[in-house]
This record gives structure tokens, sequence and C-alpha cells, in this order.
């Protein structure tokens, strides 16, 4: 009798050596994989810082810029000054007005007797507020302290006539016959890593108060010299403000250069 035939399978399977060696080539290929995921994550990470930096350093320039372009060039002065922890105020005066007057003030040439009048052109008050008055401006000391000589208080104005006060005898003539109203004194400052505008200051004090209310522009300065220079200007020269300002955060960092003309029109 014939007996049927059963085909036997073989089982078949991996050696142990096998499956080290697909265990060792997996372990390569996810530590490679993984360090270009933490590769590819930290230049993300580090494109996004920098972008941050570049908008908000710009930001912060664009404005200062527009701001101190307004200023009267010899209200421009530096104050607070602490190179050793990168602190420093670049204090202004901005232009409320301005436009000519009649005739001559009284001053330290001509010796008239002091005036609290003055009757001036056709003008308008067209930024911020007329706080003060100036006329012949050389020198940032003339302008701020207890007694300036080419600053007075504003008390009342017409469109063709100023009043302020005390009666004034001016220090000189403009070569122009220029008068000038200004607002109170406002300030950019590196404080602490931060770079900050104070509006409001006092005109009669020495430097910027720094504890007062103050607006944020900008965090992660790392300034390691002066962020501000200034070149003053004379009456055939305008005055230059040089900002010079680093912003960092980790290991990226951006240097912001810029330099500011202010047109002297003496």
């Amino acid at each position: 009798m014939l007996r049927p035939f059963v085909k036997q399978q073989t089982m078949c399977g991996f050696t142990l050596i096998e499956m080290i060696a697909v265990i060792v080539v997996l372990s390569i290929l996810a530590t490679l994989g993984g360090s270009f995921v933490v590769e590819s994550t930290k230049a993300y990470q580090s494109t996004q810082t920098r972008a941050r930096l570049m908008n908000t350093s710009r930001q912060a320039l664009e404005r200062m810029a527009r701001q101190v372009r307004a200023a009267l060039p010899y209200s421009v002065r530096l104050t607070n000054v602490d190179l050793t922890n990168g602190n420093m105020c670049l204090e202004f005066m901005p232009i409320a007005s301005g436009g000519n007057y009649a005739g001559y003030v009284p001053d330290s040439v001509n010796g008239a007797t002091a005036t609290s009048t003055l009757e001036v052109s056709p003008h308008t008050v067209g930024f911020g507020n007329a706080v003060f008055v100036s006329i012949g401006a050389m020198d940032s000391t003339e302008l701020y302290g207890a007694s300036p000589g080419a600053r007075a208080t504003l008390t009342s104005r017409s469109d063709n006539q100023i009043n302020f006060s005390p009666a004034r005898g001016w220090l000189r003539n403009s070569v122009n016959k220029r008068f000038y109203l200004l607002d109170n004194p406002q300030a950019f400052c590196v404080i602490g890593g931060q770079l900050r505008f104070y509006a409001n200051q006092d005109a009669a004090a020495t430097d910027v108060s720094t504890s007062s209310t103050f607006s944020l522009l900008a965090e992660n300065v790392v300034s390691t010299t002066a962020p501000f220079t200034l070149a003053i200007g004379s009456d055939n020269r305008n005055t230059v403000v040089q900002f010079n300002i680093t912003f960092g955060q980790g290991k990226e960092s951006i240097a912001m250069n810029h330099s500011v003309m202010i047109r002297n029109v003496p």
C-alpha cells in the first residue's frame, strides 16, 4: 500500500548575528536622523532669532532717526554716561515751530533793554507742544540748566507775537533772525540692556531722570562701546548723530550703525 507523500516545510528565521547587525544599522540611521533634525531645528531657531533682532533694531533706529531729525541741532547732548556698563542717553529738544522775528533782539552786543515780547512772522505749532523759546543758541549749555542764555519759557503766543518769561537779553542774535519754539527735552537711553525713550524731561536738570516713566523700544542690547556719538555742527556745518548699538540673544548678534544728520538752520 502506497503512503501519501507529505511535503515537509523548513522553518526559517534570523540568526543572532543578523539581528545584531540590523540593530546596529538602525541605531546608526536613528543617530544620523536625530542629528539632522536637531541641527535643522537649531538652524531654524537661529534664523528666527536673527529675524526678530533685525526687525526690532530696524524699528527702533527708524524711530530714533525720525525724532532726532526734528530736534534743534544745538540741543542734542550726551548724558548719563556710564561706558563701563554701556549706559548712555542722547537728549534733545524737539522743534515745535519756528520762523523769523522782526528787527533785532536785545543781546550782549547791542546792549538793548531786555524784553519779554517778540514780534514774529506768522507761524503755527505743527509738532508737539510749544514750551520754550530759543534764539541764537550755539551750544547745549546755552539751552539746559537753571539759567540758560538761549532759552526762555513761552507764556503765550499768537500768529505774529510770542511772549516769554523772564524778560530776556539774549546771548546773541540769530544770523538769519530765526526763533524756535521747543518742546520739553526728550531722550533715548541705553540702560541695563534696554533701549528706552524718555519724554518730558526737565530742561534745568543735568542728566535724564532714568527713574521716570519710559517707553521700551527694545531689549537685548549688548553694546560694549558708546551707543551714541555726537559731532556738533556750527553756522555752516550740520550736526551728526551716530548710533552704534548691538543687539544680541543667545549666540546671535546684530550690530546696527546708523548716522543721522540734523540740518542746522541758524
